[in-house]
């Protein structure tokens, strides 16, 4: 089995328009992102689909004229397991496929 190397990805965004927001979240939906707030998504992605997004994130902005931004961010898993979340709980465990398994 190939070990194809992944990256997990903060993506948030401040867009104006409904209708590209929208199609915004099917999207990164699509591509495998879990949406943990409005306007922001977490992904564990290979590196592939990653660069993709980023390069299709350039291509949307650069489309109409609009004062929105999109932040794609590279996160390491021992920054992400030292996120604390106030609130609603969200499992990044989910988000990361890290398993821990307990052998007896």
């Amino acid at each position: 089995m190939d070990d194809v190397k992944s990256i997990q990805i903060f993506i948030m965004y401040d867009i104006e328009s409904n209708k590209v927001r929208y199609n915004i979240v099917k999207y990164l939906e699509r591509m495998g992102c879990y949406r943990i707030q409005k306007s922001i998504f977490l992904g564990n992605l290979s590196m592939e689909k990653y660069e993709k997004i980023k390069s299709d994130m350039v291509e949307v902005q650069s489309l109409y004229e609009n004062h929105d931004s999109i932040i794609v961010c590279p996160v390491s898993s021992d920054i992400l397991r030292s996120m604390k979340i106030i609130g609603q709980n969200i499992n990044l465990d989910v988000i990361t496929q890290n398993k821990n398994t307990l052998f007896f």
